[in-house]
């Protein structure tokens, strides 16, 4: 594991690779802001403090390889970016106002291969989906392992956080 670092670098790097590759990524968060970011040959752990809706600050690591805890979340639907074209949307509509469950073009959707951002921008598609993310109340209950980083995570991210906005962590931390 590599030891704690911005995610002002290591966000980048996690978009550089996910560019790269768009397939095998998958992705688990927190309401409090943490997230682990697993790959397809390492994982990241982050944790974030939103600055404002559009900013966050905050630190990181690099999991090269995997931890078995987290083999749980390699069998949900890759993450990704997925056009959605206008005929999907009009499908989906259509069943909705039948009555019928739309769930099948949902799911369709999902199994597409994700996309890099640069071809999702150069497609025709005018609506994205993005994800999935899974969420759940706290990554610290998933093994010992992440516990240990998670607490490690926190410690050196509040520290960043006061050192780069002393007047903000006052009022918060």
């Amino acid at each position: 594991m590599t030891d704690p670092e911005p995610v002002d670098s290591i966000v980048p790097r996690i978009m550089e690779r996910y560019a790269k590759f768009p397939k095998g990524w998958h992705v688990l968060s927190t309401p409090k802001g943490d997230m682990l970011i697993v790959g397809p040959d390492s994982s990241f752990h982050l944790k974030l403090i939103p600055i404002n809706p559009t900013e966050f600050t905050g630190v990181g690591v690099e999991i090269p390889g995997s931890y078995k805890s987290l083999d749980f979340i390699r069998r949900v639907p890759n993450y990704g970016f997925r056009p959605i074209h206008d005929s999907d949307l009009d499908q989906m509509l259509s069943l909705i106002n039948q009555g019928n469950d739309a769930q099948s073009i949902i799911r369709s959707i999902i199994q597409r291969d994700p996309m890099t951002p640069t071809d999702i921008e150069q497609s025709d598609a005018r609506h994205i989906l993005t994800g999935p993310i899974l969420t759940r109340p706290d990554l610290g209950d998933i093994s010992s392992e992440i516990s240990k980083v998670h607490s490690s995570l926190e410690r050196e991210a509040l520290e960043l956080f006061r050192k780069k906005y002393p007047m903000r962590a006052g009022m918060f931390f």
